[in-house]
This record gives C-alpha cells, structure tokens and sequence, in this order.
C-alpha cells in the first residue's frame, strides 16, 4: 500500500487538468486568450511548410513576436484539434512527473515528493495552460528538466540539460534570466567546465534567435501592426501592481531560505530567484507557474505538511466550475462565429483585409489578413488610415470595441446576426 500511495497521489493531481482538458478536448476556446490564436496560426505555417511566419498579417512576414518552440512542438498535429489538446494536456503529467523526481532529488521519500504535485495540478494557471495553445506548460515541463538533469553533474548531463535551457528559452524568452542564473550556480559550485559549457549553449541560442529577430523585425511600425513586426516586447516595468511582485520576491526568498534549512541551495533556488526578480518587469502571470514548486517544496518541511497541502489542492478546485462555465460560453458561440466566417469567405474578396480582435483565428479559417484593435485608442480611425476593408465585432469583444465598431460612420454594415457585426468601407 505504501508503494502504490505516490502513484496515487500523481493520479489525484492530473485530475483537475485531465477533466478540464477533456472538457476542452475540441478547443472550442481557441482565440480566448490573446497570444493563443497566434501560436496556433505560426503551427500552421510551420506545417504548410511556409517558415515562421505571422500568416494572419498582411504580407505574411517573420513571425518575431513570439519564440517558436510551441508551434514547432504542435506543428505535426496541428491540423487536428483532438490529438492537439493531448499533446498540450501530455505536458502536464509530464510536468508533475518532473516535480516528482525534482522532490526526490531533493531527499524528500516517495509520499512527500508526490505530495508536491497536489497544489501544482490543480493549481488555476496550470489548469488552464492544459488546454490552451499558451507556452507556459511546455516552458514550465523544460525548466524542470532543466534543473533537474544540470544536477547530475557531468558534462553529458550538462550539455543536455542546456539543450533543455535552450528549448525553453525559445519557448518563452521571459525565462532566460533565470536560466542564465543556473550557470552562475553551477560555477558557485566550482564546475567551472560545466557552467561555461551550459552558458555557451544559451548565449548561442538566444544570439540566434535575437539574430533572427533583428533581421525581420520592423522596428519602425506603428498604429496596428507595431506590435506584430515590432519584435518581442521591450522590458518594462510590469502593469501588475509593483507591490504585488514585491511579495512573491519576498516570499520567494523566504522559501528558498526555508528549504535550504535543510538542503543545500539548489539549482532551482537559484533560478527561481532571478526569475522572481524578472517578473519586476513581466507582462504575464502566469509566469508565476515557474516559481510554484519552491514554496511548495518549503511546506513539505513543516509540521502538518500532509494537511496544508491537501489544503491547498482543495482550495484551488472550486475555481475550475468556473473554468468550464467559460469554456461552454466559448463552445455556444462556436457556431455564431462559424456562420460570420463562412459569411466573410463566400461574400469578401480574398484580398480583404479586416480589423478584428481575433485575427489570427479570422486568418486560420478564412484566410483573410488583418489587425486587431490591441486596445488602442480609436481603432476604427486607424483601421481606416491603415486601409483595412472591413470591421468585425462579436459578442466576446470588450464593450468599448463593441460600441466603436457600431459608431464608426466611414464603414457600412453589411452582416449583422446574434451579436456579430460586419462593417465594409464606404466607397
């Protein structure tokens, strides 16, 4: 009974992500977020044998806002949304599995390392990131190999796990702080051959990318297409609330001191904290997944640890009704949208251009090119300075997108059905 305990702990984690990944086996969601149509687009182009490339923009140039690990991981199965939802649902079980033997590594027994994985799987963002076409759980799943593999400490062990650093930076380049920090552990630790040959293979990676990224990047756009030929995103100080960051630095910090009470600072120490301090200037939070498994890990250290994380793992269920109640609002629209779309394919020319806000999900069924709004000010007037043909508002746009679409008088409507407006330019 003892042995089989860890096994069934793994299982009771996977279940929040293998329900909601179920529930969402069709991705009717596909486009809800903003990015997700966008790697999805770039899978397809991969696929066609078209290179890397931003397809729903006019032009169709280098795809330079996003690193291409996620869509070259979905290229092969990217024509089919069933076995694609498996293999964005297979990065969890491999994840938790990577949490597993990380705790091990780290000389918790079998129960407690598989505890671990309680909190994580049922955790709202990893949920979500189980069924959505978003970097995070595959970036997460390559920095656990990461870490875990540099470790090992050998130089084959070494070069694997920077080939691991490597692919997760061209995932989701916010993590390059905190790979670059685990070569400033491994030289700590006076492996000193090894850090210079896992530093070696990240800068080569990222002067490649960065390479490719000066090449075809536009820096020089404005108005709707800057932010897809700008390049990737400047740092910035994040929009999130400055405090904010600053409590997960501290308690961060304070983690990493809690589990070095009784082990040494590891690896991921190291690379949580950079990437904790990285977060000062991120955009998203779910870049927070990264960081999940070092507090949690500081729990497993205390006493009534078994309670406080299965606290913690049914504290983080009642948000998934939630999920799948969004996730059927996506699935009841589906075939709202489809009618527009096949509205716009036999009704516009193959040449028409659109504003809309999910434009690469417009491009991938249609193949009409166009921008989206991005929350800039006025983005009708833009679309009309821009040269855009049509506007396209739906019932899941942000009312003020909604309300301007209507109100623009320089375009005419021309297909209004259950909440979706198509507006032509006047002659």
């Amino acid at each position: 009974m003892h042995r089989l305990l860890p096994w069934a702990l793994l299982l009771i984690a996977l279940l929040p992500s293998a329900w909601f990944a179920f529930a969402a086996r069709e991705l009717p969601q596909l486009g809800a977020h903003s990015d997700d149509s966008h790697y999805y687009n770039a899978a397809l182009s991969l696929a066609e044998g078209r290179g890397y490339r931003a397809t729903s923009v006019p032009g169709e140039p280098r795809l330079t806002r996003f690193p291409p690990g996620l869509p070259a991981y979905l290229a092969p199965f990217v024509h089919n949304r069933t076995l694609l939802s498996l293999l964005l649902w297979l990065l969890a079980p491999c994840s938790l599995a990577l949490v597993f033997f990380w705790g091990r590594q780290q000389g918790l027994d079998h129960p407690v390392a598989a505890l671990l994985c309680l909190p994580i799987g049922a955790f709202p963002a990893f949920v979500q990131v189980s069924a959505n076409v978003l970097p995070d759980l595959l970036a997460f799943a390559l920095v656990l190999a990461t870490v875990y593999i540099v470790e090992q400490d050998s130089r084959a062990a070494t070069l694997l796990g920077a080939l691991a650093a490597a692919a997760a930076y061209l995932t989701n380049d916010a993590v390059l702080p905190g790979l670059f920090a685990v070569a400033l552990y491994l030289a700590f630790r006076r492996r000193y051959f090894q850090s210079a040959l896992y530093a070696a293979v990240l800068v080569l990676t990222s002067v490649a990318w960065l390479t490719f990224v000066r090449a075809h990047a536009d820096s020089s756009a404005e108005g709707l297409a800057r932010w897809y030929l700008g390049g990737p995103p400047t740092l910035h100080l994040s929009n999130v609330a400055l405090d904010f960051r600053i409590l997960v630095l501290v308690l961060l910090l304070a983690a990493v001191w809690r589990s070095s009470q009784a082990h040494q600072l590891s690896a991921y120490g190291c690379l949580a904290i950079a990437h904790a301090a990285g977060l000062l200037f991120a955009d998203s939070t779910h870049n927070l997944l990264i960081l999940l498994p070092l507090p949690i890990a500081a729990i497993a250290t205390l006493p009534l640890h078994q309670f406080l994380l299965g606290a913690a793992y049914l504290s983080c269920l009642p948000s998934l009704p939630a999920a799948l109640a969004d996730l059927e609002r996506h699935r009841a629209f589906h075939p709202v949208r489809s009618q527009a779309y096949f509205w716009i394919e036999a009704n516009t020319p193959a040449a028409a251009r659109f504003l809309a806000t999910n434009d690469a999900l417009l491009h991938a069924v249609t193949r009409r090119h166009g921008f989206s709004p991005r929350n800039l000010p006025d983005p009708t007037s833009l679309a009309l300075r821009t040269g855009l043909d049509y506007l396209l508002a739906t019932p899941l746009d942000p009312a003020s997108y909604q309300a301007s679409v209507k109100a623009d008088p320089f375009y005419e409507t021309v297909y209004e059905h259950d909440g979706v407006l198509i507006k032509r330019r006047r002659p």
